[in-house]
């Protein structure tokens, strides 16, 4: 036996016929393909299944959607305009304040609750408040420390935070099909090369083809100031004969951290290879990085090619060391050096390198998942 239903999903009313002791969580994955929202343990414990019901965060996996006739949903996919929810997203990213994301949508409707009801809170108030949202990656140090920044920046009056108004409209949730991200776009030509661990350090070896001769190409990779706009998220801040300072900003999905520092350099012009030698740390997120790239120009298969070798080795430490994986970092690199290769070829072109592109996570594991099959 089903009854009909009728709710008002991010700001569209929805009428559904459901046998009565469907889980809310189901009508809203299964019924209206909002599958933002996660379903964990099914017991109301995790926490992953939080959704907003009439301003107040409820659990989706234990509450039986009859329950809700008439009541205003809001997912993870509905928050359009509200300006709570975007300083959380801003913030949780700066923090690093999620990995796998899993958690993270009923992580962020507890989080915009706990914003709206607190005006000042400390570590311990907040850790409190969000006890009933487990996540087994972070550590919660992120997340405690984004929500924190956003009740601070609310109690400074940069925007109210009031509990939403069950009638608060929003755009209508279109469903979408899921597109595979091409980790190929843009590159001349595959990589090779290895990943491996020396001890603390990651050692990245990697050989490719760039379409220009090797003169020019040694006079960009010879000049920081030319071939650092190259590097996808790099800049230079000062730079003489032999030493410079900068930053590279790094986006992975969701994370992202801007490594700040300084380094040496040096050049052989006859043997057309050099050494970069640097260290910098991530202030927000209390990461600190330190590494040395070797790289060689030398003639590619035909004289209108160059072949480029590069090593680099590195070490991590803090709350982003899981990236001294070998197996997080051979399809990070990998998609780098495309950009990294297309660039250099639009700048020897007399072009300008174009803006970096986010990297996909799904590509990412795809590239994990490719790099185990073949061993």
């Amino acid at each position: 036996m089903s009854d009909t239903l009728t709710l008002t999903v991010n700001g569209e009313v929805c009428s559904l016929t459901v046998p009565p002791r469907t889980q809310l969580a189901e009508v809203l994955r299964d019924h209206l393909d909002l599958t933002g929202t996660h379903i964990g343990c099914e017991q109301g414990v995790c926490g992953a299944c939080t959704v907003m019901m009439n301003g107040k965060p409820v659990r989706s996996c234990i509450t039986f959607a009859h329950a809700c006739d008439g009541a205003v949903i809001d997912t993870i996919e509905g928050h359009v305009g509200d300006p709570v929810m975007d300083h959380l997203r801003a913030a949780f990213s700066r923090h690093h304040a999620l990995q796998c994301g899993f958690c993270t949508p009923g992580m962020l409707a507890t989080a915009r609750d706990i914003v709206a009801r607190f005006d000042v809170a400390d570590e311990a108030t907040i850790r409190h408040e969000l006890s009933g949202n487990l996540c087994r990656c972070t550590g919660y140090v992120g997340i405690v420390g984004a929500i924190g920044e956003v009740i601070a920046a609310k109690g400074a009056g940069g925007f109210t935070a009031a509990r939403p108004a069950p009638s608060r409209s929003a755009e209508p949730f279109t469903p979408f099909e899921p597109v595979e991200a091409n980790l190929a776009e843009g590159r001349p030509a595959a990589p090779t090369g290895s990943v491996s661990s020396d001890g603390g350090w990651t050692v990245v070896k990697r050989r490719f083809t760039l379409s220009h001769g090797p003169d020019g190409v040694w006079e960009l990779f010879r000049d920081p100031a030319r071939v650092a706009p190259c590097i996808p998220g790099a800049s230079i801040e000062s730079l003489s004969p032999e030493a410079f300072t900068g930053a590279v900003e790094i986006r992975f999905g969701p994370i992202g951290a801007r490594f700040g520092g300084q380094g040496t350099y040096d050049n052989d012009d006859d043997k057309r290879a050099g050494t970069i030698r640097g260290q910098g740390d991530d202030k927000l997120g209390k990461s600190k990085v330190r590494g040395e790239l070797r790289y060689a120009i030398s003639q590619g298969p035909n004289p209108q090619t160059s072949q480029a070798e590069v090593e680099l080795r590195f070490e991590i430490d803090g709350m982003l060391a899981q990236f001294n994986r070998p197996e997080l970092v051979a399809g990070f690199v990998d998609y780098i050096l495309a950009q990294f290769a297309a660039n250099c070829d639009a700048v020897l072109a007399g072009g300008e390198a174009g803006p970096a592109r986010r990297l996909s996570l799904f590509a990412m594991l795809w590239a994990v998942l490719k790099a185990r099959f073949s061993r």
